[in-house]
């Protein structure tokens, strides 16, 4: 696996955007440290404390960059949020029903790791051009 490491080509040039995606970045590297030291299953736990507030605080910030800059890729861009809301409910769900043990660690990294991969360089990326970045 590559190393995991922040660097200008993450960035937006939108503080806000950045400053929350810089936070989620060290999020899933510190989640993946724990997993090397055995203590997965807490860290995950502090990991899904972070994220019931951020999902909603992220997202809001990104829709309303979006809206604001007359994005064409808003409804898609949206949807994509939408699905990542269920995969954070289901989180919950499997945190409440089973605990939060090393497998759940590693299949949340890993799901984690593609969302950053697909979303955030990606589409996120995407909607850059249109947005004011004052």
């Amino acid at each position: 696996m590559p190393k995991w490491e922040w660097d200008k080509r993450l960035e937006t040039g939108i503080e806000e955007i950045d400053d929350q995606h810089r936070e989620l970045f060290n999020r899933i590297d510190k989640l993946e440290l724990a997993m090397y030291s055995g203590k997965g299953a807490a860290e995950l736990k502090q990991l899904v404390q972070f994220l019931i507030s951020y999902v909603d605080e992220h997202f809001e910030a990104e829709e309303r960059v979006m809206l604001d800059a007359v994005y064409p890729g808003f409804a898609k861009h949206v949807h994509q949020h939408n699905e990542f809301r269920i995969f954070f409910d289901e989180l919950m769900n499997s945190c409440r029903d089973r605990g939060a043990d090393s497998y759940l660690a590693i299949d949340v990294d890993k799901k984690l790791r593609s969302w950053w991969e697909n979303h955030i360089l990606k589409m996120d990326m995407d909607f850059v051009p249109y947005a004011d970045k004052r």
